[in-house]
């Protein structure tokens, strides 16, 4: 009986001691995650909750559509954006973007790109370049309207006085020369700030030289504005100034 007693005492020690090498073994393995064991333990814990969120999310990415709002807006903008360029005795003054407003060749840019001591402007559109003249200038508010020689049927810019959401994404896309020829140049900018009563709002863009005269565009490549800077800061020329400003020079032609 004595025996019997000894031999239960010493297989349950044995026991307790083998239970408690095993949980070391298996806390050793889950610090150091010794061939995934973290995963896998946990796997075999909740995998039906785990896989039914993993299949909820694959689910949501997969058939939320993804429209190219981007290149479809470039592609209804880029024929109407010029390139725009000042000469004065044969040296280059100015440069920056414009919008082509007409089907006969009438275009909106900034008075600075194109300053009254230049003799010679500068117009390429789609690789064609051709000769352009002041016609009219706004002062007050830094726009002018160019005649550009060239052929009719121009594709030109569609204006819009909708005013955008605080925190949208609005596009600016610009017409640069680069060895003799003309490449965009695109970024994206937030309204970082709107003025319901007056239909105005503010941008959040870093300073671009290249970034003087190009449009604003929503995603439907409507035309909001030009861009201007002012102490390095952008300003906007809202589409209602330049389509006034169109309208003011088409009357007075018209008299």
């Amino acid at each position: 009986m004595e025996n019997f007693k000894k031999i239960l005492i010493v297989g349950a020690a044995g026991f307790a001691g083998g239970l408690i090498g095993a949980l070391f073994i298996l806390f050793f393995l889950l610090r150091v995650n010794f061939l995934n064991t973290a995963t896998i333990l946990s796997n075999l814990i909740i995998p039906s909750q785990t896989a039914t969120i993993i299949n909820k999310t694959e689910d949501k990415l997969t058939n939320t559509p993804q429209p190219n709002y981007l290149s479809e807006a470039i592609g209804k903008i880029q024929p109407s954006v010029v390139v725009i360029q000042g000469f004065s005795s044969g040296m280059l003054m100015r440069y920056g973007s414009g919008a082509i407003l007409t089907q006969d060749g009438l275009i909106a840019t900034l008075n600075s790109i194109v300053p009254v001591n230049a003799d010679v402007i500068q117009v390429t559109n789609a690789g064609k370049i051709s000769k352009a003249k002041v016609v009219f200038r706004n002062y007050n508010k830094n726009i002018a309207i160019i005649s550009m020689t060239a052929e009719n049927n121009l594709q030109v810019i569609r204006l819009s006085s909708e005013l955008p959401g605080l925190g949208q994404k609005l596009l600016i896309f610009a017409e640069t020369m680069e060895l003799s020829e003309s490449k965009p140049l695109i970024e994206e900018a937030l309204v970082s700030q709107t003025d319901e009563k007056n239909s105005q709002f503010k941008l959040s863009l870093a300073y671009e030289p290249n970034f003087y005269g190009s449009v604003i565009a929503d995603n439907n490549g409507k035309i909001l504005g030009l861009i201007d800077f002012r102490n390095q800061k952008p300003s906007v020329i809202y589409s209602k100034i330049i389509e006034d400003t169109l309208n003011v020079y088409l009357t007075a032609t018209r008299k």
